[in-house]
This record gives C-alpha cells, sequence and structure tokens, in this order.
C-alpha cells in the first residue's frame, strides 16, 4: 500500500543543508535528503526552518557602522 506524505520540497546550498541535517537530528522533519542542494520536508516544519536560517545568517552578517 503506498503512503502519501505532504512536504515541502526545498533548495538550499550546502552549508544551509549541512546546518539542516544537524537540526534534523534533534527534530526530524526532513523526510529525504535528496542532494547535495535540495532536501525533502514536512510541511508543517517550514515555517520553523526557515525562521532558524534566517537567524543563522543575521548571526552570521557583518554589520558595517559608518558614522555619517
Amino acid at each position: 500500500m503506498v503512503k502519501a506524505v505532504k512536504g515541502t520540497f526545498i533548495e538550499c546550498d550546502p552549508a544551509a543543508r549541512e546546518v539542516l541535517l544537524r537540526l534534523n537530528s534533534e527534530e526530524k522533519f526532513i523526510i529525504e535528503d535528496l542532494d547535495s542542494t535540495h532536501l525533502f520536508i514536512y510541511s508543517t516544519h517550514f515555517e520553523r526552518v526557515q525562521r532558524v536560517l534566517d537567524e543563522l545568517m543575521d548571526a552570521n552578517t557583518y554589520k558595517a557602522n559608518i558614522a555619517g
């Protein structure tokens, strides 16, 4: 019998993929690791995954203080 699962196909760079794989070890949300830039995740976790990646990008972005 075939079992259907509702998921979201995401494309990310290899560095973001590694972060998601590490996060997945704590909280299972990846349905299938397709290749080095594509993952298939549960749709219910998409917003959380997006938020985690946004926070990571904000934390690792250089912010120059330009005094005018």
